[in-house]
């Protein structure tokens, strides 16, 4: 009987072991692991990460192009591996926060070159918040608050037009069914790498996709989020709304020039054992008539759950855009937008041809007064 119980206990130890080691990947394939993957990531949008775009090459292949001749094209390719764009920041969706710290770069041998734009996003008031000191040397009002951020909100009427609750909502269902529809064989699990081993990764997931491939993707993405748009809009056929901001992106989309078979896009995708999002790795191959360019994209995430944000900001530490002192010169800029500015030049430019016909008729009446004098 004792012999039993400990045969007993080992198979529920066993079995007890072999339950903890399932993961969320287990038995998954190639296409499934990796919408898995994307799908855990939105949903538990809480997270830092830091960023690394840039070139490995470019050529412009145009032969009939100046920027082809050999020295220029060298000179261009150097410049494109020198610049580099790094985005550093954090993102608390559950609590409608965002920070973005995009730095952009350029860097040779004995030569620096960097500018910061630190922002943040605040969905509850759909405001920006940017850290303008890297150009207030430019505007001199701007040094009046320094060390403040400037905050921008979008007018609550056009703000009460974007359903951004609900489109984030439905995010999950959206990516999930956009990369169902995309070939299987597009997906494949690939053999853990030394970067997987330094950031504790457990599975390491391909997706290599043709720019049409991507293309789609995108179109089908933003189809979704405009339905979503459309289903919340109190006044459907309203062309200001957040459905027509999105179906305006997808126009442009279409109009970017798809190029041929070679342009491509391989993503490595890093996960843990839990089917959380380590890091993306991207290389993009791009191939078009005028030039081809190797670029990468290269995403670090962490902290999950905990985001930590670089500026903490209280209300002391902001100013609004519409109290700055700003310079003459900007100050004319509302004068440019479509409203009752715009209706003053419109009526003056059609009052300006009336009163140059009438210049005549009183040079006329003047020489007839004359002519009865004499």
């Amino acid at each position: 009987m004792t012999r039993l119980k400990l045969a007993a206990t080992a198979a529920l130890s066993s079995l007890a072991l072999l339950t903890g080691c399932a993961t969320p990947l287990a038995g998954k394939t190639p296409d499934e692991a990796t919408r898995k993957v994307m799908l855990q990531n939105w949903q538990n949008a809480s997270y830092n990460f830091d960023a690394q775009i840039g070139f490995d090459k470019l050529v412009f292949t145009d032969r009939d192009s100046k920027l082809a001749q050999p020295d220029i094209a060298d000179t261009i390719d150097q410049v494109g591996r020198a610049v580099r764009v790094n985005v550093s920041g954090a993102v608390d969706a559950p609590n409608g926060r965002v920070e973005a710290i995009p730095e952009l770069r350029f860097e040779r041998r004995n030569l620096l070159a960097s500018i910061k734009v630190p922002l943040q996003f605040h969905a509850q008031d759909m405001s920006l918040l940017v850290d303008p000191s890297a150009v207030d040397l430019f505007l001199p009002s701007l040094r009046k608050q320094s060390g403040k951020f400037i905050r921008a909100k979008l007018p609550a009427e056009m703000a009460s037009q974007i359903p951004l609750k609900a489109m984030y909502q439905a995010m999950p269902k959206i990516i999930d069914d956009a990369y169902a529809q995309a070939d299987k064989q597009a997906f494949s699990f690939q053999p853990l790498d030394a970067y997987a081993g330094e950031i504790g990764a457990h599975y390491k997931l391909r997706m290599e996709l043709s720019r049409q491939q991507e293309q789609k993707l995108t179109l089908q993405m933003l189809d979704g989020l405009a339905k979503v748009a459309r289903e919340q809009a109190k006044q459907p056929d309203d062309k200001s709304g957040a459905e027509a901001m999105i179906r305006l992106v997808q126009s442009l989309v279409k109009l970017d020039p798809v190029s041929g078979d070679k342009s491509r896009t391989v993503s490595d995708i890093y996960a843990s054992r839990g089917g959380d999002l380590l890091a993306l790795r991207q290389k993009v191959h791009v191939e078009a008539p005028e030039f081809s360019g190797d670029a990468y994209v290269n995403v670090r995430y962490s902290h999950y759950g905990k985001p930590q944000f670089v500026y903490q900001l209280s209300e002391n530490d902001i100013v609004d855009f519409d109290k700055l002192d700003m310079p003459d010169w900007l100050k004319d800029t509302d004068k440019l937008l479509p409203g009752e500015h715009a209706e003053a030049p419109a009526a003056a430019a059609a009052a300006e041809p009336q009163a140059q016909a009438a210049q005549p008729q009183a040079k006329s009446k003047k020489k007839r007064k004359a002519r009865r004098t004499q």
